[in-house]
């Protein structure tokens, strides 16, 4: 089904199991703390139009207890009265494995409407779609290590990323699984309003379904080459315009320069 551009930018940004200990705010060999928060402020062109945030936290599920990954995106009082957005996903992962065990997306967008959720069967390598408004349903197959958007971009945030080199997933979006490519590109510090300069690695990632190349644009993101590996900015060319997400505020358990209290010293990671 649709996404809206900004969810799509943020989701796409666009290893190794993950042994849990869920009484502590980490993962056992990833080095983002569980409770963290991230906010950015989203540009069409030069023009404010919205905010996304994105956060982690534990959740019950079916008598299990798994690591929820929740996004938001929300546009602002001068956009919402021509085309108001208030669109939610979220991905319930397990975290011994780091695999989704459910994706659902709540969207609002103009007129249109989408509640539904994905459950991903492992055993049987099958994912069930259902739409809560129209009663539709589906079922595709997928792949031991198939992941939705949410997971994948944050089971990135705990890779190695080299300049030149290429990585491969296969992720699932839309009721479809797809082939994700990420190119590595180069490293470049990126202005940020409240962190200053923060050097980052720079990733075009590219898609394909059953073989064929989807190009609806350009998308390039930046990622912070520090332990934490935060999303530092997102741009999209599409036909119509230029997109941007510019990371303002990181939130949560931690004591690098990304949750310093307002006031003091900013550092260049």
């Amino acid at each position: 089904m649709r996404q809206n551009v900004f969810m799509v930018m943020l989701i796409l940004l666009l290893g190794r199991t993950a042994w849990s200990d869920t009484n502590t705010n980490y993962l056992a060999g990833f080095s983002w703390p569980i409770g963290e928060k991230i906010t950015y402020q989203l540009y069409w062109g030069i023009i404010p139009v919205g905010t996304a945030i994105t956060w982690t936290e534990w959740a019950e599920f079916e008598g299990r207890r798994l690591l929820a990954i929740r996004m938001r995106t929300i546009s602002n009082k001068v956009v919402e009265k021509l085309y108001p957005v208030d669109d939610t996903i979220e991905s319930l992962i397990d975290p011994e494995t780091f695999l989704p065990v459910r994706f659902s997306k709540n969207m609002s967008e103009g007129t249109h409407k989408y509640i539904e959720t994905t459950d991903f069967d492992r055993s049987n390598k099958v994912a069930h779609w259902e739409s809560q408004l129209t009663g539709k349903k589906k079922e595709y197959p997928i792949e031991a290590e198939t992941r939705d958007i949410p997971s994948l971009m944050y089971y990135l945030r705990n890779q190695t990323f080299n300049v030149g080199t290429q990585q491969h997933f296969r992720v699932q979006a839309d009721e479809k699984v797809y082939d994700l490519w990420l190119n590595v590109q180069k490293k470049e510090k990126i202005d940020t309003p409240n962190y200053g300069k923060v050097a980052s690695i720079k990733v075009e990632p590219e898609a394909a379904f059953n073989g064929l190349f989807v190009r609806k644009g350009k998308l390039w993101i930046w990622i912070s080459d520090d332990p934490r590996a935060v999303g530092t900015r997102i741009e999209a060319s599409i036909p119509v315009a230029n997109v941007r997400a510019v990371v303002m505020q990181v939130e949560g358990p931690g004591t690098d320069f990304w949750v310093k209290p307002k006031g003091t010293d900013k550092k260049d990671p």
